[in-house]
Formats: structure tokens, C-alpha cells, sequence
């Protein structure tokens, strides 16, 4: 499967509505009425007050900050969602913080009205892509991950993870590897602490 920023894997996926508290929560006030005109424009201010949206809409209001306002803003957000979004609990490591995105991650999205994870069974659902967490040395871990969201989303996601563990935790984009900016399917970070 080809993996495009912005552009959900199929149709009846749909994410927290909650997750829209990052657009208040991060980038700071300059940005709110350009973030207000965003969520009017895509009809988001009207689906503040119900649980879930679908995801391409979401994704198109993320498109449209980053290239109205900057892709910073879209760092700002994934690094403030791990404050705001459904998240494991009983977290104590970097590692396991890590680890637990790609829980989270499913938690947030349904399809076609159903979760796409079971806590109680440890089932994950598929067609949202992932975040695989693997060692890569000493104080290091190496996140794939292969979802429609942006690169610069997902940096701030897993930046803002490790640094609830692991305050001075550093995330790069592996230039070395494949990224979705050069065509493809996945985006690798390091996270070095």
C-alpha cells in the first residue's frame, strides 16, 4: 500500500473528536484565529461537541495548517497530544512510552463505528498504519512509522512522549532511512536520550 501524507488508508475511518483540544492546547494564541478560519472552513467547529470525526477531514484541516501557518504548528500539536488524547496507563519507562504510541494511536481511531483497539484483548485493528519502536544502541530508540499523518506531527507526537520520561530525549528525522517526504512509504525517527 502507498503511504501519502494526508490521505487516509480508506473510507470509514474516524478519529477523536478530543484530539482537536491540540489545536487549543499548542500552538499558541497567534495562530487561533488562522486555526478558527482552518476548523470553519472544514466544518470542524461543528463536530467539537460530538466523539468522533471522520479522519479525512481531519487530515485535511492538518494539510491546510501546515501549509497556511507552518509545519512547526503541526510539531507543536503531536508534541501536546500525549497530554490530551486517550493514552495507556501504568507508563514508567521511555521505552514503554514509546512502545505504547502505537496503543494510543489505535485507541483514537474507529472504523466503521468499531475501535480499533481492544485493551482487554490486545487486538489492533488494521488500516491506519503504525509505530514499530525498535533499540538502535545504548539510549536509543529507532520509531517507524507508516501513517497518513505528517511527518512533522508524528516527530512532535513522539518528541512530546519521550520527554513525559524523559525530559531531555531528542528526536530526529533518519535521513539515512526511506521518509514519506522522498516518496516513501514510512518515516523513521531516532530518539536519543
Amino acid at each position: 500500500m502507498r503511504v501519502a501524507q494526508y490521505v487516509a488508508f480508506r473510507s470509514g475511518i474516524e478519529v477523536r473528536a478530543a484530539n482537536l483540544q491540540t489545536l487549543f492546547a499548542a500552538p499558541g494564541r497567534a495562530y487561533l484565529p488562522m486555526i478558527m478560519k482552518i476548523m470553519i472552513k472544514h466544518g470542524l467547529h461543528q463536530l467539537m461537541a460530538i466523539d468522533w470525526l471522520p479522519m479525512q477531514l481531519w487530515l485535511d484541516a492538518q494539510r491546510e495548517i501546515a501549509d497556511t501557518i507552518g509545519e512547526h504548528t503541526l510539531f507543536a500539536l503531536g508534541k501536546k497530544a500525549p497530554e490530551v488524547v486517550a493514552w495507556p496507563t501504568g507508563i514508567d519507562t521511555i521505552e514503554a512510552a514509546l512502545a505504547s504510541i502505537d496503543v494510543a494511536y489505535h485507541l483514537n481511531h474507529r472504523m466503521d463505528g468499531e475501535p480499533m483497539c481492544d485493551l482487554r484483548t490486545g487486538v489492533m485493528k488494521e488500516g491506519i498504519g503504525h509505530y514499530r519502536c525498535r533499540a538502535s544502541g545504548d539510549r536509543s530508540i529507532a520509531v517507524v512509522c507508516d501513517t497518513p499523518y505528517s511527518t512533522e506531527l508524528e516527530r512532535g507526537l513522539i518528541t512530546g512522549t519521550a520527554r513525559r520520561l524523559e525530559p531531555a530525549a531528542e528526536v530526529t528525522l533518519d535521513e539515512t532511512q526511506p521518509t514519506r517526504r522522498r516518496g516513501g512509504d514510512s518515516c523513521t525517527f531516532l530518539v536519543r536520550w
